[in-house]
């Protein structure tokens, strides 16, 4: 359980930021043709397609669209060759540290990850790790239910160290390979399910209480499900907090 997410992009509403570049982008090149001297304007494409959209898909938008605007401004009978070796040269620059800076920047974020997880005791993500895989999880995946269940379990308050880690090792055994566990507070771990029906988060979710309960009886454990009861994290906890029962 927890493995990385290849398929997941740290770039929010991906697909909306390409909309708007696509937008801004194709008003820059009609620009560029009808008015060869905004040919410095091509520079913006790289930096811009890199910063907000990341490493993978910045790089996809930066290559085709400043190979587009390029041609665009090739194509332009009229252009001074000079300018436009200039310009060319720019782009290719702007690119080259654009790319070098998400880099940079992934790697980063990557350390960040690192840093807020795992809980040392219990070897479960910590809870600052839990609302970027949220996050991830709740984007569409083709082929697979949009679903996310989220399970909330606490122990008796004063739950001793050796309780936990007893605790944290039971909701191994119970979860998936796609299944993400978190240390959640104190006495509190919280799980993510993703891509479950309602029935099979259920069924889950007893079978992490069953087993919890073996060793401690007033273990309890509250289930939410997005979307279905609640479209954000800090609501399905409010309502997975107000389900607990043991």
């Amino acid at each position: 359980m927890n493995k990385p997410l290849p398929w997941a992009d740290d770039t929010p509403r991906l697909s909306l930021w390409c909309a708007v570049l696509f937008c801004c982008f194709s008003a820059v090149l009609a620009a560029v043709y009808l008015r060869p001297q905004l040919a410095g304007l091509l520079c913006v494409l790289p930096v811009a397609s890199y910063l907000m959209l990341g490493v993978q898909m910045g790089m996809v938008y930066s290559v085709g669209w400043s190979v587009l605007g390029l041609a665009v401004a090739w194509l332009r009978p009229g252009n001074p060759a000079e300018t436009l070796l200039g310009v060319s040269a720019a782009v290719l620059a702007a690119g080259a540290l654009a790319h070098l800076f998400a880099l940079r920047r992934a790697a980063l974020m990557a350390a960040l990850r690192r840093t807020a997880s795992p809980d040392p005791l219990t070897g479960l993500h910590n809870h600052l790790y839990l609302e970027s895989i949220f996050g991830q999880l709740t984007r569409s995946q083709r082929g697979k239910p949009p679903t996310v269940s989220l399970m909330l379990i606490a122990l008796a308050p004063g739950a001793n160290d050796a309780q936990l880690v007893r605790a944290a090792r039971q909701i191994e055994e119970v979860c998936r390979a796609s299944d993400w566990a978190f240390r959640f507070g104190d006495e509190r771990f919280c799980v993510l399910v993703p891509w479950v029906t309602q029935v099979q988060g259920q069924q889950i979710a007893d079978r992490l209480l069953a087993g919890i309960s073996a060793q401690q009886p007033h273990a309890r454990l509250g289930l939410a499900r997005w979307p279905d009861d609640a479209p954000a994290l800090a609501a399905l906890h409010t309502i997975a907090e107000r389900n607990l029962r043991g």
